[in-house]
This record gives C-alpha cells, sequence and structure tokens, in this order.
C-alpha cells in the first residue's frame, strides 16, 4: 500500500516530521503491519482497520486555565473487514486503507496535503463516490490517534474571504483568508484594527466590502471576514491567531441569519463542533453576537412582511440545538455567550420565523446605518465607556 511518486498529492510546503507527526507514522505502520500479518497466518484471516467515531461530547473548562474550554470525548469502535460479509464492508476497509496510505505518504515526504475533501478524493473518485466520504474517514482517523489534523498534515484550502490587513507594499483588498499573518509583503500589520467582524454571508460581506466598511470613519479601521456560511478551520484558526496576537485588545463581532443555522453557526464560531472536538485552540469564545435578533427583525416592521416561516427542518434542527449537550458543560449550565442563542431559538419556534441578515436592508437607513449603531454601542462597551476611542 504505497503512494507513487507521480500519484503525489498538491502540496502547500515541506516541513519537518514533529512528535505528533511521528505518532501518527507508528500508527499506521502499526495498523499496515497488522494487516499484512493476518494475511500471512492464514488465508481464512480477516484483515481489519479499527478506528474511534466520536458520538458525543460534553464541553469543560480546564482546571488549570478556566478560561480555556475542553470536551470529554464519548466514542465508539468502528471496525473495517475485509473482504467482509458484505461488498459495502470491503469498500469502506478500502477507503480507509487509501486514506492512511496518502497520509502516510504526506509525512514522510515532508508534504502538506492541500484541501483533503477534494484532492484525495479526485486521486481516486471512482472509489471515494463523493467527498463527504473522505472528511468523514478523516476527522475519525484524527480523534483515534488523539491528534489534529495538522499533524495528519491534512490541510483544507482556505475559503474564507477577508478585508482590513495591510501590509508595508500592499493595499487593503480582499483576499482569502491567510495560513497566519505572514505574507509576501512581510507581516501584516494588525495594530491599526479597532474591530473584526465576522459576517455569515458573503454577499453581505462583499456589499460592507465595496463600500469600503471596514475603514469607517465613524466606527475606525476594522477587519471583515466571511467564511460563506459554516466556518472551515482555517477561517476559525487565523481569527484566533489574530486575537492571540492582539492579547485581547481587538473586540470580534458576529453578524448571522435569524434562523437555526444562523445560531449554529455562531456556537461553532465560539465553541467548535463535535466533528472538530480535536481543534479547540481554533474556538473563539470572545466573539460577540450582535444580531440578526428577533428585536432587529420586529423593529422592522410586520414580521409576517419582514420574515419567513421555518421550514421542517429548521423546527427539527431548533429542537436538536436546544436539548444537544454540546451547548452545555458537565453540570448542565449552558456555555457563556450562548444563552441568549438559545433564547432565540425558543422565539423562532414560537413565532414558527425566521430572516436573513438581508432582512436589515429594508430598514429606512439599511444594513450599513444599522451595523454602525451596533457597533458603537459594542465598542462603547468594549472601552469601558470612553466615546473618545471611537473619534
Amino acid at each position: 500500500m504505497r503512494v507513487a511518486e507521480d500519484d503525489a498529492m498538491p502540496v502547500h510546503s515541506l516541513r519537518p516530521i514533529t512528535a505528533a507527526n511521528q505518532r501518527v507514522i507508528d500508527n499506521i505502520e502499526n495498523i499496515l503491519s497488522d494487516i499484512i500479518t493476518a494475511i500471512e497466518v492464514s488465508s481464512d484471516s480477516s484483515p481489519v482497520i479499527t478506528l474511534r467515531r466520536i458520538s458525543a461530547i460534553v464541553p469543560y473548562f480546564d482546571e488549570a486555565d478556566p478560561a480555556c474550554m475542553r470536551w470529554h470525548v464519548e466514542d465508539r469502535e468502528v471496525r473495517y473487514h475485509f473482504p467482509g460479509k458484505t461488498k459495502e464492508e470491503a469498500w469502506r476497509f478500502a477507503c480507509v486503507g487509501r486514506i492512511l496510505t496518502e497520509i502516510y505518504g504526506a509525512i514522510k515526504n515532508g508534504m502538506t496535503i492541500a484541501n483533503v475533501s477534494r484532492d484525495i478524493y479526485y486521486h481516486d473518485p471512482d472509489l471515494f463516490k463523493q467527498q463527504e466520504t473522505v472528511d468523514r474517514y478523516i476527522d475519525d482517523i484524527a480523534h483515534t490517534f488523539q491528534v489534529t489534523r495538522s499533524d495528519l498534515n491534512v490541510a483544507s484550502s482556505p475559503k474564507g474571504l477577508m478585508i482590513g490587513l495591510v501590509t508595508a507594499n500592499d493595499k487593503s483588498h480582499t483576499t482569502l483568508v491567510p495560513d497566519d499573518l505572514a505574507t509576501e509583503h512581510g507581516c501584516a500589520d494588525i495594530s491599526h484594527l479597532e474591530w473584526i467582524l465576522v459576517v455569515e454571508k458573503e454577499a453581505t460581506f462583499k456589499s460592507l466590502a465595496e463600500r469600503e466598511y471596514h475603514q469607517s470613519p465613524i466606527v475606525g479601521p476594522g477587519l471583515l471576514v466571511t467564511a460563506k456560511g459554516y466556518p472551515d478551520l482555517s477561517t476559525r484558526r487565523f481569527l484566533r491567531i489574530i486575537l492571540d496576537r492582539s492579547k485581547g485588545a481587538v473586540p470580534i463581532f458576529g453578524l448571522f441569519d435569524w434562523d437555526p443555522d444562523g445560531i449554529q453557526i455562531m456556537k461553532c464560531y465560539r465553541y467548535g463542533s463535535r466533528a472538530t472536538a480535536q481543534e479547540y485552540h481554533c474556538n473563539l469564545p470572545e466573539m460577540e453576537w450582535i444580531g440578526v435578533k428577533a428585536e432587529d427583525v420586529v423593529d422592522l416592521g410586520d414580521i409576517d412582511d419582514t420574515s419567513m416561516i421555518l421550514s421542517m427542518r429548521d423546527r427539527a434542527l431548533a429542537l436538536s440545538m436546544l436539548t444537544n449537550r454540546e451547548w452545555r458543560d458537565r453540570s448542565g449550565t449552558v456555555l457563556p455567550g450562548l444563552d441568549r442563542g438559545l433564547d432565540e431559538l425558543r422565539r423562532m419556534l414560537m413565532l414558527n420565523r425566521k430572516a436573513e441578515i438581508q432582512v436589515l436592508d429594508e430598514g429606512s437607513r439599511g444594513t450599513e446605518h444599522w451595523l454602525t449603531a451596533h457597533l458603537i454601542e459594542q465598542l462603547l462597551a468594549h472601552n469601558g465607556g470612553d466615546d473618545m476611542l471611537l473619534v
């Protein structure tokens, strides 16, 4: 089970083998060795790959660092046999085996696989059938080996966009979220940033970027970011780096749809998700949610005219979120900053309504005016009520 040189995956950069990488190599070698041994011992034996899949997670705060949230993970064993009792079982074994060899080859050659769900999938689309298959097994492998995706030398290509960072030789413009703050023109300067705004919708982000809202003379210079919906790890990691570099000096805000997905996206930015439990270092618990909320929709007029009816999927998602243990710590207390989100879910279910960010355009002065008023209020609170900081 080797990866041919001319079949090598697209890469971002060469990198040395870390201790975590070596743990991955050792695990994969043990798995492959067990497969070979099973084949050699008896023709009747069934080679098996055993992984562990996360079934539930319960958050808790690290006693040594109360600001750091970790996950208590509940998982189950998943075994893939070959040839197996069914064709489906043999196919799963082949998929996992292929992904393990791709990871092994990338680490041994000091390469980073670019966008696993796309590139590994297109390496053998007839085998994997769909990109989601690769993503699911990558998450299982990372959890089984107790490492992050980065330790597997697997990096998803950024899908996020941002505007507001400026380097010495570069004007501010919309660009993909970078892997870090180092660019081809040097290290990006973040000292001018007075706020960060994460916007769920790409259309709203582009509208604000075209109007150069990140250079607003009223609320000051800021950084606009969108992950075009649910956040990818690259966008979350990038924002975490900025907040760490600024030592908490730059407040971060989130603008999401008033619907179950919008609330779920807000939670993913703040505390991650079950699939990315190993990536807790990317969490953004500092994020303040500024909207859209029920009161914003009601202020625009008749709610029947400014909102839509919840779909059956919306209602099912909202109900599952209200009872999901991921939103509470081990004592059952809702995680900091998520209380209002759950309250909004209850309002949606009671009213049977939802609304998108674009509804703000229906206000008398549009989204920009609404956003400016809310950012001023939040920035004043962050700066201790000193309005001179907004001049």
